[in-house]
């Protein structure tokens, strides 16, 4: 039995991506310091122009706030080394950050609506230049940051959380600036919780796809967008290899996806093995990404199938498939 383990792809793309979190952190934070004041500033004015769309842009802001400053400590404590308990690292924190950012999301569009729901019944008169002003100072504000994060937020799902917070918060602005000119024109104050429900509703909405991908990452299922079926097909249409079960794929972290397997070979000595694992870690890499593949190579068959159970005892597997 072979059991081959390959790092040398790990190793390039792990020295790559440190300078890009290092470039990433610096975005975050001051993105971070710049929300923040920002957000001081649209509560003052939301109180005095009495705009609850006005003030719902505001706690978003805070959403975003909240959003950078996870997203960038999760970046920092992902560059901490493995430990004895942590044998992955801290890689995870980044999958942690990204799914109480999109939490958060929705916490915020629940309390939109219950306070959007208490303007309908009860109209406030609201000053609609102030509204207009300030929604779109934040308009800039958001477009600016989310340009910033954009690069980044293709590949890693924390920034893209952190990144979809400030494309909504800029869309939430351009919702604001309009129910402001509605009411200056018209006098129709009901314009702004209608618009916070709006707000509320793209808010629920856009945290959805967040809150799916990081699930199936902490329930390890199959990356998104990955067809195993193919995967398999590709590994047994390598030469030498025979058969092929106990097959596992699952993600770590952004752009890291593990994969372990069993494969049984028609030539077992060393020398062979050897080479099929390595043409299957090569076909892996170059058209599935995966860096972080285990392969062990057996002369003889399990009497699982391609996609092994788990959890239960052999004894008890036996003693089922008899009955």
């Amino acid at each position: 039995m072979v059991d081959n383990h390959h790092h040398s792809s790990c190793q390039h793309s792990h020295g790559h991506s440190h300078g890009a979190h290092g470039l990433t952190t610096s975005r975050l934070a001051l993105s971070a310091l710049m929300t923040g004041a920002f957000v001081l500033f649209e509560v003052i004015a939301s109180l005095r122009a009495g705009s609850l769309a006005l003030l719902s842009d505001a706690g978003h802001n805070f959403t975003d706030l909240f959003a950078l400053c996870l997203s960038w400590y999760a970046i920092k404590l992902s560059k901490k080394p493995a430990t004895d308990t942590r044998t992955f690292g801290f890689h995870r924190a980044s999958i942690l950050t990204a799914l109480a950012n999109a939490l958060t999301l929705v916490v915020i569009a629940i309390v939109i609506v219950q306070q959007a729901v208490a303007r309908l019944l009860h109209p406030v008169e609201v000053q609609s230049s102030t509204v207009m002003i300030v929604a779109s100072i934040a308009l800039f504000l958001n477009l600016f940051i989310a340009l910033a994060l954009r690069g980044e937020a293709k590949h890693s799902v924390n920034v893209r959380s952190a990144f979809l917070h400030m494309v909504g918060d800029a869309i939430a602005s351009i919702g604001v600036v309009i129910a402001g000119a509605i009411i200056h024109f018209t006098r129709w104050n009901i314009a702004d919780p209608i618009t916070s429900l709006i707000l509320a509703g793209f808010i629920g909405w856009s945290s959805w796809s967040i809150i799916r991908e990081t699930v199936t990452v902490l329930l390890e299922g199959t990356p998104t967008g990955m067809d195993v079926k193919s995967l398999a097909n590709d590994i047994l249409s390598q030469d030498g290899v025979l058969d092929l079960h106990d097959l596992h794929v699952w993600t770590i972290a952004d752009d890291l996806v593990a994969l372990s397997c069993h494969l049984l070979l028609a030539n077992t000595d060393l020398q062979s093995a050897a080479s099929v694992v390595q043409s299957v870690k090569r076909m892996l890499s170059d058209r599935y990404h995966i860096e972080h593949a285990t392969i062990e190579t057996e002369c003889g068959g399990c009497d699982g199938e391609r996609y092994c159970s788990l959890g239960a005892p052999a004894a008890i597997r036996t003693q089922g498939s008899g009955s």
